[in-house]
């Protein structure tokens, strides 16, 4: 009778020890690393519009509308529209999230239940099977040796089983207790999502007829725009003609070093004397720049500037720390004024005023000169070189190296407030599109 009713036990508790080892957590669903991109985006479109606001708002001040300005207005429009969408793509996500964590907490709490029910089932049993003869029984009702080892090795971690269990249990509930936090706090951050996408919907609408409002004040000056432009480009072509002077002048000068270089390496090369790891280093250099085309004196240190400058390419910091293209590279029609085409061999990038204008690469500055509107700038970097003009002063001269982002000019600001400065890059004498450079 005893061993009837241990063989009874015996597969209670085999059910109760397989149930224990099933009662896992399940792995939740993982959104963060998204989330985590577009807040960061988030972040850098906010910082943007922020930008855009403090360049547009010292416009407003001298209440004279510019095409410059309705450039802004629509990047920044552009801008806004991207950051709801943005809002939208993380209200999007945190929903999921939210339904994924509603979805763990439900199962947590089945877990739980499943768990609790697993630890009592041991506790009667324990309760119920205190004695050695219990446990000897238990044992010996075993069919063969093997499994009276087995019987006796379970029974021995039994005791240890309870605790486990026990621990499980506290782990779940400690894990259902931040999963019902988390959930809170997403809850919360769906909320404020809500309120800001609303804030920038509004505020998208005001940017709009603001745009409109400038579009038909400028269609109005039209005449008067048109005359104004003839002398920009006028200026802009004299100002053209003065960097691509300046930049020839120095490629024939990087030419001549060249060709000087070369002889002299050609006869140090003969020179029983000579340094073998320095001549082995400028030979190297030599065929490099011959490879690649370069017109510059071409010393290792030369040709390496060039190599690291070409690396960078759509990773160079801007020229100043805040700012908006407001007419891109090459030649397009004027954004308002039909017929009429704009030719730009660089960038014309709007900034605020007294803003800083920054090296974007480390280099010698090749020429300081005074322009039409303002100061240029044009420093060498190996093959390359990068112009900066619209400069109200300067803080180099001719000759100096200069670091990637040390300042080297402060921006010039018009009559109509308005603050904007030219960037070019060229390899050699030949304009290249800065866009495709500096870094997004």
């Amino acid at each position: 009778m005893l061993l009837v009713k241990h063989n009874n036990l015996i597969r209670n508790l085999l059910t109760v020890f397989f149930v224990a080892i099933l009662t896992i957590g399940l792995p939740f669903d993982s959104f963060g690393q998204d989330r985590n991109k577009l807040e960061k985006q988030k972040a850098k479109l906010e910082k943007e519009i922020a930008s855009m606001n403090a360049i547009l708002n010292e416009t407003k001040k001298t209440k004279k509308m510019s095409n410059s300005e309705l450039q802004v207005l629509k990047k920044k429009i552009a801008s806004r529209q991207r950051l709801i969408n943005n809002i939208s793509s993380q209200m999007g996500m945190l929903n999921n999230e939210i339904k994924s964590t509603q979805k763990s907490i439900g199962e947590l709490c089945k877990e739980i239940e499943v768990l609790k029910e697993s630890y009592a089932q041991m506790l009667r049993y324990a309760q119920r099977n205190k004695t050695a003869t219990d446990k000897l029984l238990f044992i010996f009702a075993a069919k063969d040796y093997k499994e009276a080892y087995q019987r006796y090795v379970f029974f021995r971690q039994f005791g240890e089983m309870q605790k486990k269990k026990l621990e499980q249990i506290k782990e779940k509930t400690a894990e259902l207790s931040k999963r019902t936090g988390e959930l809170e706090l997403k809850i919360t951050s769906q909320e404020s999502l809500l309120k800001q996408e609303l804030k920038n919907k509004d505020a998208l609408d005001k940017e709009k007829k603001q745009k409109e409002r400038t579009v038909k004040n400028l269609q109005k000056k039209e005449k008067q725009i048109a005359k104004n432009l003839k002398t920009k480009q006028a200026e802009v072509k004299k100002l053209q003609k003065q960097i691509d002077s300046a930049i020839a002048a120095e490629v024939e000068k990087q030419r001549k070093l060249a060709a000087e270089k070369k002889k002299k390496m050609e006869a140090q090369a003969k020179s029983s004397s000579a340094d073998k790891k320095e001549v082995a280093a400028n030979k190297a250099a030599m065929e490099t720049a011959k490879k690649k085309n370069y017109t510059i004196a071409a010393t290792p240190e030369e040709v390496a500037l060039s190599s690291n400058f070409e690396a960078n390419k759509g990773k160079l910091p801007w020229p100043s720390s805040a700012g908006v293209i407001v007419s891109q590279y090459g030649v397009h029609p004027h954004p308002e004024i039909k017929g009429t085409q704009v030719e730009n061999k660089g960038i014309d990038i709007r900034t605020t005023k007294g803003s800083a204008i920054r090296a974007v690469f480390s280099g010698e500055v090749s020429r300081v000169a005074k322009g039409p509107a303002g100061m240029v700038v044009i420093i060498r970097h190996g093959e390359y070189m990068t112009v900066y003009a619209n400069l109200q002063s300067v803080s180099v001269k001719s000759g100096m190296k200069v670091t990637t982002k040390q300042t080297i000019g402060i921006v010039n600001t018009n009559e109509d407030g308005v603050s904007e400065f030219k960037f070019q890059i060229f390899k050699g004498t030949h304009h290249l599109n800065p866009s495709i450079w500096l870094s997004k």
